[in-house]
Parts: C-alpha cells; sequence; structure tokens
C-alpha cells in the first residue's frame, strides 16, 4: 500500500465518522428541541392553572 492510498484511505474513513457524529448530534438537537417544547407546554399549562385559579 503506498503512502497515498493509505491517506486517501484514512481521509475517507475520517469523512464517514465526521458524519456519523454530525449525524448523531443533528438527532440530539431534534430530541432536545422537542423536550423543550414539552417542557415549555407543561409550565405555561401550571402558569395558566394558577392564573385561573385552578392551581395551587
Amino acid at each position: 500500500m503506498t503512502f497515498q492510498t493509505a491517506l486517501e484511505l484514512y481521509s475517507e474513513n475520517e469523512r464517514q465518522e465526521r458524519r456519523k457524529i454530525l449525524a448523531a448530534a443533528q438527532g440530539l438537537k431534534k430530541r432536545v428541541q422537542a423536550f423543550q417544547r414539552t417542557y415549555r407546554k407543561d409550565i405555561m399549562r401550571e402558569v395558566m392553572e394558577v392564573l385561573l385559579g385552578g392551581g395551587e
């Protein structure tokens, strides 16, 4: 195996690894955003209950 071939294989492996990491990060970001939306809805529901006298 020549140095050039080894370098090309290494570069391709790096690109694949980077794509995997970015895909995982994007999936995590979507999960966090969904959690934040749900969490905010829960907070707003509690605030509305308190404001309307339904909560304690």
